[in-house]
């Protein structure tokens, strides 16, 4: 006798909510066994996939009930004495039967399958039955095949009438837009709002502050920016191949308002998170892991039983990942018994621990993106202790166990950073660096687009005048005018661009409000700010002290902030230096001195007197830098030092 193993499948979640689909299926299944108890147990497994199709192997990803059985039939838990019990074998595949290996797997693996509907027993020792095997799957597979042409081509028609007339796609639509009468209708108060968001964030509004000028809590910052972002407003519909048919919605938006905030945004909105680096496992120490946890050790108990280099975060994130079972490092069975224990414990929203304990803390960093470990160059994470300490986590180090940066506390940086930036003269920078050159660009951009347009006028007014005469348009009038035309458009990119770096940022901010987590909107205009002024921060800890450099979107100056990184310190800056880098001359400006260095010379002025400590530091930091420049500087300073602290060398 076989123990049955039942499955049933649906393909739409339509069928899911009328139930009727898994209803007959079982009522069949039931039956079956049944009028055959001679053949089965009265020990029955069901197996349910919902909303699932077989057309596209959706039914066997590891993340379907089918994929986890499959599994298991790899780890033996089901094989011989089992018999898997479908309505028709189209609940297991609808793939064509040259690509079918399955159903092939599960018969290889001494399990019988039952066929319901046609009374077909697959067995691994009956080979005719292989060959009615494949006719029915080809069958299923061609008529799965002919639905989902039939679907597309319906689904064509659809679009192209929408765009010939008007007609409505589907009635799941922007919420700017109704169906009166089969075609589509602008809501004229939520298409002010549209519109009104556009011109709000091409002022300088952050998303933030717009929600709060909407007033409504069904307005989120995150709706803003895919309204901004939301190509429905010129009027295109983008279809699942990523063609773009145009003209299918009515058009809310001016086509050159929308690129302007697109611009705006794509300058100063966080890139998208990228996965997080997946991290290498070792298969010895992850089964190392899932015994001990399975056994009733804790997290950190573990940290310390494990190869050194692991945090209690990556041990939580082993045992979550599906992709041990996925590479046969951990059974299906033990994977599923730990996670139901990680659950049952609590801890299973603990795989990022600041998600709960930072829940007033929406804006966690202001650098995102911007703010690197210094040693590897990788991204930062930030985690909290249990007493709410923020703290700054190179990822290499964390994820890869490749990197050697310490930890830092987030809140000896921030506000050290954010002073340093709003003592930055912006305007004058502007002047001194590359965009000084960007207003002599600007002029003869200017210039150069007033001649294109009389240009394309004169090719117009040949064009109209020959048409007027009843001749035909020539085609080098008609080549000639695209191809001013083609420079117009470049020459008004061109002009954008360069127009960008001309705005001063306003950076007048209140510091204790700014450095308020709750002040959301004001932290996220601040954020959106520091974006357009600064190009990347890294950090690096070196003995008692925090090393900040910040680099700005010129290459005129950069800042060093050597932060006091002492137990139970606030962070106080020990040294500031500012290195301004014109016409292949760099100064390093300390609060007692400047060091001018050049290729063939170097120079020190002091005001009053050196002060020992920044003379120190600031050969420290520079001893840190790769270039043979640097290294010249620093071995100047050393040779030096004495006749330069006795004031013997000025």
């Amino acid at each position: 006798m076989y123990r049955p193993i039942c499955y049933e499948r649906v393909s739409s979640f339509d069928q899911v909510l009328s139930g009727s689909g898994l209803d007959d299926q079982r009522s069949i299944i039931d039956q079956f066994l049944d009028d055959n108890p001679e053949n089965f147990t009265k020990n029955r497994i069901y197996i349910t996939d919902e909303g699932v199709s077989a057309f596209k192997n959706a039914n066997i990803s590891a993340e379907s009930n089918l994929g986890k059985f499959l599994q298991d039939v790899r780890g033996r838990k089901y094989g011989k004495g089992d018999a898997l019990i479908v309505t028709s074998l189209d609940r297991l595949s609808r793939r064509s039967s040259w690509s079918e290996n399955t159903i092939q797997f599960i018969v290889t693996s001494d399990i019988v399958i039952y066929d319901i509907s046609t009374g077909l027993v697959l067995k691994k020792d009956d080979n005719f039955s292989k060959i009615l095997m494949e006719i029915i799957l080809q069958r299923s597979h061609n008529e799965s095949l002919m639905k989902s042409v039939r679907a597309k081509v319906a689904w064509e028609n659809k679009v192209a009438r929408a765009a010939l007339c008007g007609e409505v796609v589907s009635n799941r639509m922007p919420f700017w837009l109704e169906n009166v009468d089969g075609k589509y209708s602008v809501i004229s108060e939520q298409a002010e709002i549209v519109v009104k968001c556009f011109e709000w964030y091409v002022e300088g509004l952050s998303t933030g502050e717009i929600i709060r000028k909407i007033n409504d809590p069904k307005w989120q910052m995150v709706k803003v920016s895919r309204l901004i972002r939301d190509r429905r407003l010129l009027g295109e519909h983008k279809r699942s191949n990523n063609e773009v048919v145009p003209n299918v919605y009515p058009i809310i938006v001016d086509s050159d308002l929308f690129a302007t905030a697109n611009r705006m945004m794509d300058a100063v909105m966080i890139p998208k998170k990228k996965p997080a680096e997946k991290m290498e496992y070792v298969p010895e120490v992850v089964k190392q892991i899932f015994t001990l946890y399975d056994s009733g050790v804790g997290t950190g108990t573990i940290v310390k039983q494990i190869e050194p280099g692991w945090s209690t975060v990556n041990v939580l994130r082993v045992l979550r990942d599906k992709r041990v079972v996925d590479e046969r490092i951990i059974d299906n069975l033990t994977f599923e018994r730990v996670n139901q224990k990680l659950t049952k414990n609590g801890v299973a929203e603990r795989i990022r621990k600041d998600i709960k304990i930072a829940k007033d803390d929406y804006i966690t960093n202001l650098f995102p993106h911007i703010l690197k470990c210094d040693c590897c160059d990788g991204n930062i994470a930030i985690h909290y202790n249990h007493v709410r300490a923020k703290y700054v986590v190179c990822r290499t180090r964390e994820e890869k166990k490749q990197c050697d940066s310490k930890s830092i506390q987030y809140i000896r940086i921030e506000r050290n950073i954010i002073s340093t930036v709003m003592n930055v003269d912006f305007k004058k920078l502007l002047i001194e660096g590359n965009s000084n050159n960007n207003f002599k660009v600007i002029d003869a951009l200017k210039i150069e687009l007033d001649a294109l347009r009389l240009e394309e006028q004169s090719y117009q007014s040949k064009i109209a005048d020959r048409k007027v005469a009843g001749k035909k348009t020539s085609l080098p009038l008609m080549e000639g005018l695209t191809d001013v035309q083609d420079r117009i458009e470049e020459t008004l990119e061109q002009l954008e661009q360069a127009s960008v770096t001309r705005t001063v940022p306003d950076m007048s901010y209140d510091i204790e409000s700014l450095l308020n987590p709750l002040n959301v909107e004001l932290r996220a205009k601040a954020r959106k700010e520091l974006r357009h002024v600064l190009s990347k921060i890294t950090y690096r800890v070196i003995g008692k002290h925090i090393v900040v450099r910040m680099r700005y979107f010129t290459d005129v100056l950069e800042h060093v902030l050597i932060i006091d990184n002492k137990r139970g310190s606030v962070g106080e800056v020990v040294c500031q230096i500012a290195v301004h880098n014109k016409d292949d001359v760099t100064t390093y400006e300390t609060a007692s001195f400047k060091l001018i260095a050049t290729d063939e010379q170097l120079t020190i002025e002091v005001p009053q007197k050196i002060v020992l400590n920044d003379y120190v530091l600031l050969l420290n930091y520079i001893d840190g830098l790769k270039d043979e420049h640097s290294a010249n500087v620093a071995v100047w300073m050393r040779e030096h030092m004495n006749e330069v602290l006795t004031n013997t060398l000025m």
